[in-house]
């Protein structure tokens, strides 16, 4: 029987944890520091600037459509780390509304581009049988350097917060390093739009490897029609990248401003909130390989019918509590975005899967589609929700987030059916 540690060290590789560095800003500094910063500006001013973080990753398309024309992924990716690094100082030293949507917007940017050219060294890399594990594995850092960011944010979100983005920032600046050890080497497509992976060879189907297919749909068909990425995005693809957009405006209704949250509607202080939290992304980044497996045992969009139910269970336990006061609702609350933490895995390592067995073709334009859509719910979780906080209290959006989670569940509902492949 294969030990665990010799299981993680198959599929972890040591450019990873330039990866981590990714995680620590995207889903611990600017959540967690963001709010803080700017909240003496009023909601709307939060709302402005965490959206200009988001806005920054809707270029996302883009640069994996770049980094795939011209093979300079290993380019794109190393050089988003310094820009990260800049990005994170630079808000600290901000003082303006201005400033700080310029340097939110620098992050987003360079964010993207680091999630997009690390999913494609992925699924571009890597045969697709080793995709489902690999992806479990591969978030696995990215949750780890998530917790190293709450950490921070933990330790400085009560007194000062301009100093958890300079050590955040300085931490981020070591990826341009780590992230050289073990890189794959990925080129431009040829003449035939397939790409030369050394690695694993041109990114098709394999024979064994998993897909999603329609039930009606004959095995060994191709899982959408020839036609390019346009023609994709009318069929599966399309309704699953929809059900992704909801599903991130309501995640994101509630990730963008969980400090406020957690202050305004059930007095649990921004330190408190980034301890519960990192508890939750802990458990959340060790649960990442067992998403994985699950995916290719069962299907990638049962992983993330999984991740969808226990998020909006987390929802849903922070909207009772803010209804109906309920007692200790400074641990109810706090315990509702720990589920949050929890389904996220689930989520994101079902949603990588379907957006990369969906779309065999373009894996790079795919992928940033993949992180645009995280980026748009984003921003309309920002921006939408703001005004009802102002109106109502930052209460009244965890029933938000669990009402359009809901609607995300069903337009997703059709997805279920589809099954994978004989071996």
């Amino acid at each position: 029987m294969t030990s665990p540690l010799r299981r993680a060290t198959r599929w972890l590789a040591p450019w990873y944890s330039a990866y981590a560095l990714a995680g620590l800003l995207v889903n611990a500094l600017v959540p967690m520091l963001i709010p803080l910063s700017v909240e003496s500006q009023g909601p709307v001013a939060v709302a402005v600037v965490i959206s200009a973080f988001f806005v920054g990753q809707l270029t996302a398309p883009v640069i994996g459509s770049y980094a795939d024309r011209t093979g300079r992924q290993r380019v794109v990716f190393l050089a988003a780390f310094p820009a990260m690094s800049v990005s994170a100082i630079g808000f600290g030293l901000a003082d303006s509304l201005v400033w700080w949507i310029v340097a939110a917007l620098v992050a987003g940017v360079s964010a993207g581009a680091a999630q997009t050219t690390g999913s494609v060294f992925i699924v571009e890399g890597h045969p697709p049988s080793e995709w489902d594990e690999r992806i479990g594995w591969f978030r696995l850092t990215f949750g780890l350097g998530q917790v190293v960011g709450l950490a921070i944010g933990a330790v400085f979100a009560d007194g000062n917060v301009d100093m958890g983005w300079y050590v955040g920032g300085a931490v981020i600046a070591l990826g341009v390093v780590l992230g050289r050890f073990g890189l794959p080497h990925l080129s431009a497509p040829n003449n035939t739009g397939h790409h030369r992976v050394p690695v694993a060879g041109p990114p098709s189907l394999a024979p064994g490897a998993k897909s999603s297919v329609a039930d009606d749909q004959p095995a060994g068909a191709s899982p959408h029609p020839s036609g390019g990425l346009a023609s994709e995005l009318r069929g599966p693809f399309g309704r699953f990248l929809l059900t992704w957009l909801l599903a991130m405006v309501a995640v994101q209704t509630i990730l963008n401003v969980m400090p406020l949250i957690m202050k305004h509607a059930f007095d649990v202080p921004p330190s408190s909130t980034a301890t519960f939290y990192l508890v939750g992304s802990l458990a959340g980044a060790l649960l990442y390989p067992v998403a994985g497996v699950l995916a290719a045992r069962s299907t990638a969009a049962r992983a993330l019918a999984l991740g969808m139910v226990i998020t909006l269970a987390g929802f849903l336990l922070m909207t009772a509590t803010w209804l109906w006061h309920l007692p200790s609702e400074h641990l109810l609350g706090p315990a509702g975005l720990v589920l949050v933490a929890v389904g996220y895995p689930f989520n994101y390592v079902g949603a990588t899967m379907l957006a990369a067995e969906l779309t065999l073709n373009g894996q790079g334009s795919a992928m940033g589609l993949f992180n645009s859509a995280v980026a748009a719910g984003a921003i309309v979780g920002a921006i939408a929700p703001s005004f009802l906080a102002g109106a109502l209290g930052y209460g009244a959006l965890p029933p938000l987030a669990a009402g359009i989670m809901l609607v995300a569940m069903l337009v997703r509902l059709p997805l279920l059916r589809r099954r994978p492949l004989p071996g």
